[in-house]
């Protein structure tokens, strides 16, 4: 038994009052018995003991019910739970990612847990609460059921760390002696490795879907495209093998395109090609009929007509690889002999390639670098005799290597990084038995760079800064076969297509994504992407000559098709979609996870933890004996003779 006032049993001390009254009236005083009442004598004995009876019980009563009355202010109580008498701060992470539309034994798994959240706790105990997408911060179901009916599936998720993080922000702002982090979660494989945090107890509240079997609208892209038409190919994956036809569509708006069908019954991956119009496509959505998951349902994309890139090249050697390589029908070429520039034509290039300029020239290297401030894409390739007094300073100005000495030995070029963005989405699988190029000299550089292309001495052949690509030797006929490679024509073809960042099919939300608007910004007048609905943002952008550079993050939140607008103009339709990663659906094992507690639903953990903190309070039972050592102290008074 412990005491809520232990100080309070300071007051026990008075138990020595009614001692001393009672002692004090209990004194024995001398009597002469005389001869006429000596026949008395017997009696008074007997009554004297009678009442030195009646008072030491009405001590013992009076005692004790002082004794009780003075305990139960102290407030005594026996710990039924563990951490009864400890400080506790509990923090809940909601999982509300797409995974979590799923079916469970009550519904869908999100919306059982928010019910869950709304009827379990009944005395209206606060705890903090974050889901994927928001942080509550300390809530209490009573005072705050509009904020939980209000939580909404989030395209975001979060793995053990950045759990974590946040509860360790947390607890440091609510410092508790038990401090309680509750997971509730379908804990796909994507969460990640556990990493505990010290003095931080872990509950884990595993849903489990009924049914898992989802199919899923992967990707889109176009694989061929010419004047009259366009191959649009689709990915497509199921969980489980299906021996049945799913219908698929194809429509801009609600304009239906194409309408085919796909079976899993042999492949749990399928694909299928659409042929359509070379023409706008401003609305496209492709959908499937699914029961699973239905974020995933559908695809929205958007197509128009891109326009040509303009790559300008000042050539001190042949340049007819280029001209192969940058055709008509996506690029505007023009090439200009190094003593034959017009400088003019630099305003409009979105690419700028120095092909072997032996002397770059102070007019030449000012309209560079100023377009090359604006973000314009800038390639060098060095001549085979060139002067380093010349080359070094334009280099250094554009953030590239200085060139230290030229070695004239042969090389080969043996690497390829394939995670390099020049090659972003290029090579369907990784190459390691190609024909390799080689040199048969090469620059020396004062520092390393990022590495497209690498020799077989790990040293970079093609390495770039920002915008500014660089070459490390010269790749004419003479000094090279770069030329007769493969790789020539990913290498500047890629160059051409990233000059421009043109928009996409779609984009992911939630990701940087970037893209170039062709049209040049003026004054005070933004780019605003506007969704069919009204809603409408101003993104992240920046004005140059001839385009506007646009970024996108945190928005737009939601997937659909949205429109570039600009001076109330429609200029450029564009469409955002869901990251497809909560479409796997495989999980973890917590039985795996040590030390942890799993309970298996939310009303399971308020009751454990309710459990935890239960406290026997006795105070009303110490006032009933108090008031039953009186009413006894009461009746001898009255009664006992």
């Amino acid at each position: 038994m412990q005491f809520k006032y232990p100080e309070l049993l300071y007051a026990l001390i008075l138990l020595v009052i009614p001692f001393i009254v009672h002692l004090f009236k209990l004194r024995r005083f001398q009597k002469e018995a005389f001869t006429n009442v000596k026949f008395l004598k017997k009696v008074v004995q007997e009554n004297r003991k009678s009442n030195q009876l009646k008072k030491w019980l009405i001590l013992t009563a009076r005692t004790l019910a002082l004794a009780f009355l003075i305990l139960a202010f102290a407030q005594p109580f026996i710990p039924s739970g563990k951490t009864a008498k400890q400080s506790t701060s509990t923090l809940l992470y909601l999982d509300n990612s797409f995974s979590m539309q799923l079916r469970g034994e009550h519904g869908p798994m999100l919306q059982h847990n928010i019910q869950q959240l709304l009827e379990s706790n009944q005395e209206n105990q606060a705890f903090g609460l974050f889901t994927n997408s928001n942080d509550f911060g300390i809530i209490s179901p009573a005072e705050n059921q509009s904020e939980l009916q209000d939580i909404d599936y989030s395209s975001n998720s979060m793995n053990f760390d950045l759990i974590n993080l946040k509860a360790r922000q947390f607890f440091n702002e609510h410092p508790a002696d038990v401090q309680r982090l509750v997971l509730i979660s379908d804990f796909q494989q994507n969460f990640g490795d556990l990493n505990k945090l010290e003095n931080v107890e872990y509950h884990f509240i595993k849903n489990k879907a009924q049914n898992i079997a989802n199919i899923s609208i992967d990707s889109a892209f176009v694989i061929d495209k010419n004047l009259n038409q366009i191959t649009l190919k689709t990915k497509f994956s199921t969980t489980e093998k299906l021996d049945r036809d799913i219908p698929i569509s194809l429509k801009n708006g609600e304009q239906i395109l194409a309408k085919k069908s796909i079976n899993f019954k042999e492949n749990k991956q399928q694909g299928i090609e659409f042929r359509l119009q070379a023409e706008e496509i401003e609305n496209g959505i492709i959908s499937i009929e699914d029961n699973g998951l239905y974020y995933d349902n559908e695809l929205f994309f958007s197509y128009a007509e891109t326009p040509k890139i303009n790559v300008l090249s000042v050539s001190g050697t042949d340049a007819d690889f280029l001209s192969r390589i940058f055709t008509e029908d996506q690029f505007i070429y023009t090439n200009f002999d190094e003593n034959e520039v017009d400088f003019s034509a630099f305003s409009a290039a979105d690419l700028i390639i120095l092909n072997e300029v032996e002397q770059i020239n102070t007019a030449l290297q000012n309209q560079v670098l100023e377009k090359a401030k604006q973000g314009t894409l800038v390639c060098i390739i060095p001549a085979s005799t060139l002067q380093l007094q010349n080359y070094n300073p334009f280099l250094s100005n554009l953030g590239l290597p200085m060139i230290q000495n030229k070695q004239n030995k042969e090389l080969l070029i043996t690497e390829i990084a394939f995670q390099h963005p020049l090659f972003e989405d290029t090579f369907e699988k990784e190459i390691s038995n190609f024909q390799y190029p080689e040199v048969q000299s090469f620059y020396n550089f004062n520092k390393d760079a990022s590495a497209a292309l690498s020799f077989q001495n790990r040293n970079a052949f093609l390495m770039n800064s920002g915008n500014s690509y660089l070459f490390s030797a010269a790749i004419n006929q003479e000094n090279s076969n770069f030329q007769n490679s493969p790789l020539i024509v990913p290498v500047f073809y890629n160059l051409g297509i990233s000059a421009l960042k043109m928009a996409s099919l779609y984009f992911e939300v939630g990701k940087e994504n970037t893209f170039d608007v062709n049209i040049a910004g003026s004054g005070d007048q933004v780019v605003e992407i506007k969704q069919n609905s009204g809603e409408a943002f101003i993104p992240h952008q920046q004005n140059t000559t001839d385009k506007i550079t646009v970024t996108t993050t945190e928005l737009p939140e939601n997937a659909g098709n949205y429109m570039i607008m600009y001076q109330q103009n429609r200029i450029l339709p564009i469409s955002y979609n869901y990251p497809r990663n909560e479409s796997d659906l495989n999980y973890l094992d917590i039985n795996e996870f040590k030390n942890i507690e799993k309970q298996t639903d939310l009303n399971t953990y308020f009751e454990s933890a309710k459990a935890a903190q239960q406290i026997d309070v006795l105070w009303k039972w110490f006032v009933i004996f108090a008031l039953i050592f009186l009413t006894i102290e009461m009746l001898l008074l009255k009664f006992f003779k």
